[in-house]
């Protein structure tokens, strides 16, 4: 699968498995959402974003009041891309080389088990 054009800068990205999770670390508490997508081009290849939902406080400009200011304001979850603080690779700036996708989720598990045991000082299994 591709698109040869000179506006396009990557193979395409197929989303193959997304996982979902909760944490708590001490008094924050939130929920992260693992997305790998797999390289359609090279097999071995395959990016991961790791968001988190977070609550935003939102001024839509639509619609207006009578003196042209945001007649609302309103409270919405979004994922922000945060990917996961002290991997080995910088999500999804770069592949993930493995086999297949459950070696590169064992490789992103195993980042994000490195973080929260830096965070918690407890031993992940």
């Amino acid at each position: 699968m591709r698109i040869i054009h000179s506006a396009i800068t990557s193979p395409i990205y197929e989303l193959a498995k997304t996982f979902e999770l909760d944490i708590q670390l001490g008094e924050t508490s939130f929920t992260m959402r693992i997305e790998l997508f797999h390289n359609t081009e090279k097999e071995d290849h395959f990016r991961c974003h790791v968001w988190e939902l977070e609550m935003f406080r939102l001024t839509p400009t639509s619609p207006m009041d009578e003196n042209n200011q945001p007649a609302h304001i309103c409270d919405d979850v979004l994922m922000a891309d945060r990917g996961i603080p002290r991997s080995h690779i910088p999500y999804p700036l770069e592949d993930i080389v493995a086999p297949n996708i459950d070696a590169a989720l064992e490789i992103v598990l195993n980042d994000l088990k490195g973080f929260l045991e830096h965070s918690t000082l407890e031993k992940a299994k």
